[in-house]
């Protein structure tokens, strides 16, 4: 593993860490440098779930799911068939886990041609497939999609621990994904209530993977 030693230009609040890790006990000696690909935000903050892949020790911060509205729509499959050329205004997007989101859809040549979102919605995450009615953009035609490139960070919350992977501990302090050197606690207290994201849904899970941090609201 590698960290980018260039200076960022995004600070890291700290001022809730102390709130968050109420007793520090053990750590990780030494430390670790965490895998933070594909982890969506700038900021790892402090007790977050810290999880390793067994089979080679790497350690990650557990996956975040963004949701929010559609902020950019990504690369589309044109489909075929469409049969009635033009541009067809406010298109409900279908698919996804959000709602409301649309976009002006061209075709041209039968198939689609081109895609500029209109409206957000809410509650996609970024990755998702959205297509739209066929008879929404023509009277026959099949296989339009189009991927969601990025969301606003409207809802965040933590994903699945990976297979192959288990809890190992919790971030001791706010870290920036760039320099993403981090203390783990393994032994200690949190407090679930003051995390950033909805910690009850892993609390179960996380206690069996870590006994000895205990879990205490103020």
């Amino acid at each position: 593993m590698y960290a980018d030693l260039n200076n960022a230009q995004i600070t890291v609040d700290t001022s809730n860490d102390s709130v968050i890790i109420v007793d520090r006990i053990a750590t990780i000696r030494g430390g670790r440098t965490l895998d933070v690909t594909n982890f969506p935000l700038d900021v790892i903050f402090a007790g977050h779930p810290i999880i390793v892949e067994t089979s080679t020790d790497v350690h990650k911060p557990l996956p975040l799911v963004v949701k929010g509205g559609v902020t950019a729509l990504g690369a589309f499959t044109p489909g075929s068939g469409y049969t009635n050329n033009g541009t067809y205004s406010g298109v409900s997007l279908t698919g996804g886990s959000g709602s409301g989101a649309t976009a002006n859809i061209t075709v041209a040549g039968n198939v689609v041609t081109a895609v500029v979102l209109v409206a957000k919605g809410t509650g996609y995450k970024a990755g998702e497939i959205l297509s739209a009615a066929a008879a929404n953009i023509g009277t026959g035609g099949s296989g339009f999609a189009v991927s969601v490139l990025s969301t606003s960070a409207d809802a965040i919350t933590y994903g699945t621990l990976p297979a192959l992977h288990t809890y190992t501990g919790a971030l001791d302090g706010s870290i920036l994904k760039s320099k993403p050197f981090a203390g783990i606690l393994t032994q200690g207290t949190i407090n679930p209530k003051a995390a950033y994201y909805d910690f009850a849904t892993i609390a179960a899970a996380f206690k069996t993977a870590v006994p000895l941090i205990d879990q205490r609201a103020d």
